[in-house]
């Protein structure tokens, strides 16, 4: 992220800064950036300018973007500081004064986190979207033998399956709480070759199917 004083740009890249990433998975991400940055302060805020590396041309995704994406050797959003500066609706000093410290400590340990299992939920959230979430191919991002991968997360009393596993619900789940997509697009996303995999994967982590699910969360936010 890139502030000059009047601008942010909020880049989407890697760990390494080398993959290229879906060109549906930058959208995605930039409209879900755009309409929370609405919904938390209910205006109507447009970017001043998207850019990606291979932009869809598709008019609706424009149209709710209020610009152009326009293509570029990166993938970038930019807001103006004046409406980056808007509160959000739910904005209470009060309350932020309370929490603020607790936040900046769970912050600065999430910051220390350098446990494998960590880097290997990095990783996977990286390469998912490509369908590369196998341990051969997190291991070769991580720099190191699959081997070696295996024996430290067994040293970290846990496996590489978990740890796939665990990084796949938490992003159904965001997708799912946050966004339109279709079981499809996310199934996809997720790396599953086959709809009915995520389905079946989706009941034995949350108990429910994801209809339930939604219905659920409908009824909760009422």
């Amino acid at each position: 992220m890139t502030d000059d004083g009047n601008e942010t740009e909020v880049r989407l890249v890697t760990e390494s800064g080398n993959e290229c990433l879906p060109q549906f998975f930058v959208e995605t991400e930039f409209i879900f950036l755009t309409g929370m940055i609405r919904k938390a302060s209910k205006e109507k805020i447009d970017p001043l300018a998207v850019k990606m590396k291979v932009p869809s041309g598709n008019a609706a995704v424009e149209r709710f973007f209020g610009t152009a994406v326009t293509p570029a050797d990166h993938n970038g959003i930019i807001f103006s500081n004046i409406d980056l500066e808007k509160p959000f609706i739910t904005y209470n000093e009060a309350m932020w004064d309370y929490f603020e410290p607790e936040l900046s400590r769970r912050l600065a340990q999430l910051d220390a986190d350098d446990s494998v299992s960590a880097r290997v939920r990095s990783a996977l959230t990286e390469l998912m979207p490509g369908g590369a979430c196998t341990i051969e191919a997190v291991a070769e991002k991580l720099g190191m033998s699959k081997r070696t991968l295996q024996r430290k997360l067994s040293e970290e009393n846990t496996t590489f399956q978990k740890r796939l596993n665990s990084t796949r619900e938490m992003l159904a789940v965001h997708y799912i709480r946050n966004t339109d997509m279709t079981t499809n697009d996310i199934a996809y996303l997720l790396g599953y070759q086959e709809l009915n995999s995520f389905l079946r994967a989706f009941s034995a982590w949350t108990g429910k199917s994801i209809t339930e699910y939604k219905e659920e969360m409908l009824r909760t936010s009422d």
